[in-house]
């Protein structure tokens, strides 16, 4: 039989990387008491990758943080009820009198010490003197990443349908990123987006249920032919010469005012799974289990044990008018998860975060993107991304991997 003991902290997943890797028959759980609901969470994440270790865990509390004795004390006591065992110790998490403990343990029985370094998370190193546990191909998924700081994903039956659907209509999402300065086309999707408000205003469950109604009354134009084309042929609307009439059901108009660029994105990234990136998803809502507030993700996708996130921004955007709330709302979710490893990117075409003076981001922007560690991918970018998407252009992915800093194949 083979025991694993583990120190809770407020980051699970080097806990969970060397359960994944040794496959414990038992574990082990020292806890301090402003650590305890992480044990429920470490579980909930362990269960969430397949593994029940809900009979198989013994949770032994360290009343004193701070007292290496008591760390030492309560393993010497769990030692004695399994003395045949093969014990390893994770040194990584709990405080660093809990660690100096249980290394002074692993040193007095001659057992195997593992600590996982969190800028290298490929490996994790045996203080015995052993060989390192590769870490390399052990993946930890949304739920996994989520489930440990105490978050449950709310709409998982729903995630496959919204990512078929973005990946039918990506590459119409593609032709509007491609052309999104195009004044026609800016006129066209203001419009739709101010017919759809008004209709909202009227009823909001009778727009939920009816969508719009294009007509020749109002000027809906699109003066590009294949564009045109593409959306009367998508959304099965009428080409009345350069006008489009027709219904438009609630989730067409969701996408022609705003999702054509989530789905785009998606599409860029979809190639890389899963040599690059793996749980892309469109739409993840997150939140705390029970009643309480959601966080939706536009794009979502862990790539080296994070998890990445993307905020996509179309139109005006008039009531951000300096863009920077989207980045204290970026800010503030990271800030709710209380993980290390989220990376954010904000993939955006509205003018709002451009100088008028320069043509570039607003230097207030740059800088309080680098303080928040947040990326952003501009409509230039996200413009040259489409042609070259459109073009089937060989060079696309090496770009893609390079805005969304994809570099490492192994540590998913």
């Amino acid at each position: 039989m083979k025991t694993l003991v583990c120190l809770i902290s407020d980051q699970h997943i080097p806990n969970l990387l060397t359960v994944k890797a040794v496959r414990p028959d038992n574990l082990v759980l020292l806890v301090t008491e402003g650590m305890k609901k992480n044990v429920d969470w470490f579980l909930k994440a362990l269960a969430a990758g397949g593994l029940d270790y809900t009979g198989k865990k013994k949770i032994v509390d360290i009343h004193k943080e701070n007292s290496v004795d008591e760390t030492l004390n309560a393993l010497r006591a769990e030692y004695v009820q399994r003395p045949g065992d093969e014990w390893i110790i994770n040194v990584t998490g709990g405080t660093k009198p809990m660690s100096i403990g249980a290394y002074t343990f692993v040193q007095e029985n001659r057992l195997r010490a593992l600590y996982i370094d969190k800028s290298d998370q490929h490996k994790a190193i045996d203080l015995s003197g052993g060989e390192s546990v590769t870490l390399d191909g052990q993946h930890v998924s949304a739920s996994e990443f989520l489930a440990g700081y105490g978050y449950e994903i709310r709409n998982a039956n729903d995630l496959e349908r919204q990512n078929q659907r973005a990946s039918a209509l990506q590459d119409l999402g593609a032709m509007l990123t491609e052309h999104h300065t195009d004044p026609d086309i800016r006129q066209f999707l203001g419009l739709l987006q101010e017919f759809k408000e008004r209709k909202k205003k009227v009823s909001r469950r009778k727009w939920e249920k009816e969508g719009l109604i294009l007509t020749e009354e109002e000027p809906f134009w699109v003066n590009d032919g294949e564009i045109r084309r593409r959306i009367c042929i998508t959304f099965c609307l009428q080409e009345n010469g350069r006008a489009l009439t027709g219904h438009l059901d609630r989730q067409a108009v969701e996408f022609l005012t705003g999702r054509w660029l989530e789905y785009f994105v998606y599409g860029l990234l979809e190639p890389l799974m899963p040599t690059y990136l793996r749980c892309l998803q469109v739409g993840l809502t997150t939140g705390q289990p029970g009643p309480g507030e959601s966080n939706e993700f536009d794009v979502s996708f862990m790539t080296e044990r994070s998890l990445c996130m993307v905020e996509c921004k179309t139109g005006s955007q008039r009531h951000d008018s300096k863009g920077d709330e989207v980045l204290y709302k970026m800010e503030a979710i990271k800030a709710g998860l209380g993980a290390l490893r989220v990376k954010a990117f904000l993939a955006t075409t509205a003018p709002n975060i451009i100088d008028p003076s320069t043509g570039n981001i607003r230097e207030a922007l740059i800088n309080r993107s680098r303080l928040y560690g947040c990326t952003i991918v501009h409509g230039e970018t996200l413009k040259e991304l489409a042609s070259l998407y459109l073009a089937h252009d060989h060079s696309l992915n090496a770009k893609v991997m390079d805005v969304f800093w994809l570099k490492n194949a192994n540590a998913l």
